[in-house]
Formats: structure tokens, sequence, C-alpha cells
């Protein structure tokens, strides 16, 4: 089973903004060590509890410091962004990084004032679809093909460029990915299984009829989840305690200043109403002993006709992230 990582890289209770960044680089390390496929960092605004703000400066941090393992990230929000500019960013990290670089990419508008100030001055907003082909564009150096840029090209000029990938959960992003002849990454959260079966059949069937003529072009899902386990039950169920208290208050108007740690987690009193939540939230998590998620990763795998999965150790300490990722790829490499 091929196993990918995606990072939100998180601030801990008592961390810097660099202890999450030294910390990352060597969870990154020891990912590419193990034989883990591909590790990703996500982009997130205004969460002051993690620090992927800027997953391309992340990026570049991590591929300096591994040497096999595909580095990417999960994703970029293309829409608020200009096209060209990140062509750039992503050509030079793939000049020095060359067939190393992934770009997943998103159309998630974020916060109503992170969207606003990201968008600053823009008279109308980008279609995703046409900033894909303007990626493309730029990366193939392409100056025939009619375009309103027609004549302009993304430097460094460079004989190979990074991989793309469409992150959705619906069947918009699945037909995108599908038209664009791109994998497609959809996140496991919580939704019910027959609308992820739904999303994939339609992005496998849709892929197949606009590129029939392309035989060597094959359609790939990438199935991403949040992953808790560790040696002993109780360390996984304190983890867990610590995750879910994060979940949850995410999602409030007053956002945590970091990821609480378990002590914080086990002496909060939840109300009627956060228990709920908390049971709801744990249709997101795969969770157990090491040989009981690696067996919940391959059946997840075969009922979502995954290609790959790609898990979210989105749990509290470093050394517990550290072992998480050991824990796992012993039992499922």
């Amino acid at each position: 089973m091929k196993l990918g990582i995606l990072d939100y890289v998180p601030i801990f209770e008592g961390r810097s903004a660099q202890d999450a960044f030294n910390h990352t680089v060597e969870l990154a390390t020891l990912a590419d060590q193990l034989g883990y496929e591909r590790y990703w960092i996500a982009e997130h605004h205004q969460v002051p509890s993690v620090a992927s703000s800027a997953p391309e400066m992340v990026m570049m941090m991590l591929l300096e410091h591994t040497h096999r393992i595909h580095i990417g990230s999960g994703g970029v929000m293309l829409p608020h962004y200009s096209a060209y500019k990140v062509s750039e960013q992503f050509k030079i990290m793939e000049a020095r990084h060359p067939h190393r670089i992934d770009m997943g990419l998103g159309r998630s508008p974020s916060f109503k004032n992170v969207n606003e100030a990201l968008n600053e001055f823009k008279t109308e907003k980008p279609e995703l679809s046409q900033q894909i082909d303007d990626l493309i564009k730029y990366f193939t150096d392409d100056t025939k093909q009619p375009h309103r840029f027609m004549s302009l090209q993304a430097t460094p000029f460079i004989n190979s460029y990074p991989q793309l990938y469409i992150l959705g959960m619906s069947e918009r992003s699945a037909e995108l990915a599908a038209r664009k002849g791109l994998p497609l990454v959809i996140a496991h959260m919580g939704q019910p299984s027959t609308q992820i079966n739904k999303v994939i059949a339609h992005y496998r069937k849709q892929f197949g009829l606009y590129n029939e003529e392309a035989s060597d072009n094959k359609p790939y899902v990438i199935m991403a989840t949040f992953v808790v386990t560790a040696e002993k039950l109780t360390t996984v169920n304190h983890l867990l305690d610590a995750l879910h208290l994060w979940l949850m208050r995410i999602n409030y108007l007053k956002q945590p200043m970091s990821y609480p740690s378990i002590e914080t987690a086990q002496q909060r009193q939840y109300s009627e109403r956060e228990l709920a939540k908390i049971e709801k939230n744990k249709k997101r998590i795969v969770s157990g002993l090491p040989h009981e998620v690696a067996e919940q990763l391959q059946n997840m795998q075969q009922t979502y006709d995954a290609d790959e999965m790609m898990i979210l150790p989105h749990v509290f300490g470093e050394e517990n992230r550290l072992e998480l990722l050991k824990q796992l790829a012993n039992a499922c490499f």
C-alpha cells in the first residue's frame, strides 16, 4: 500500500512556530527514510495553532533535508493567487529538486476576512479551470497556443515540471480533475461512504471520456484521512483526547493559539453539545493499534478503489508523531 502524509505543521502548546518547523523537518526526514510516498503541506490562514500559511516556503525547507520522497502542497488555494507567480515558485523548486515536486490545487475560500485580504483589489474572481491551463502553459513554456499572455514565459526554464493534483470532495472537483486529466485527492471527513463512492465513480467515468485518446494517462485517486496510532492503546486514547479538542475549537470564532496538550484536553469539561460534536468527528479519524489502523486503511483503500492513501498524523507531541510514522510504516510496508 502506498502511503503519503499531509502535515498541518502544528504548533504545540508551549512551543513556538520555530519549534514547529524544526519538528516538521525532522518528521519529513524520517518519512523519507521509512519509505512514505509523499509529504505534503496544507495551506491554512488565520489558524494560529498551525504554521502552514505558506506551504511553498515549508516545502523548500523539507526539500533541502530529504532525498527521495515527493514534497508537495496540500494544497495551494490557487484562486487567491496569480498562476504566473505560483508557477515561478514551483519551477524554482522543480529546478532545484527535479521530479520530486507535487502541486496539489484547491479552491477553498477560507474565512471571509482572509478571502478579502488575499483577493484585495481584484475586480473579478479567476476560474480555477483557467488557472490550471495557465499553469500548464507556464510550466511547458508554451508560446504557440492562443492565450491572453501568449508570449509570456515563466522562469527559470527547466526540463521537467511539477505533478499537478486536484483536491476536492465534490463531483464538481471530480469533473475538473477528469477534464484536465489529473489525479484526484479526496478527504475522508465523515461524509457517507455512498457520497465518496459517487464522487470517485464520477471521476473515473469522466476521466475515461475526456482522456480516451491518451492511453498512457490513467485516473488516480488518493484518499486522505486523520490517523491516530501508537504502541499502547492508552496512548492512542490520550492522543485522541487532544485531537478532538483541537478539531472542535478550530471551528470556534476564537481560535486556539496552539494545539492543546493531552493534559489540557483531559482537564476540559464538555457541554452536551460539544460531546455531540466530538462523537460526530470520530467518523473523520482512523485510530487504534498499528495493525488495526493498517487494516482499516487497507479496507478503506479497497472500499473506495483508491490508488493511494494519505494520512494526517495530526497528534500532540513531537515524539508521538515520530512514533506514529514508525509504527504505521512497520505495519504497512
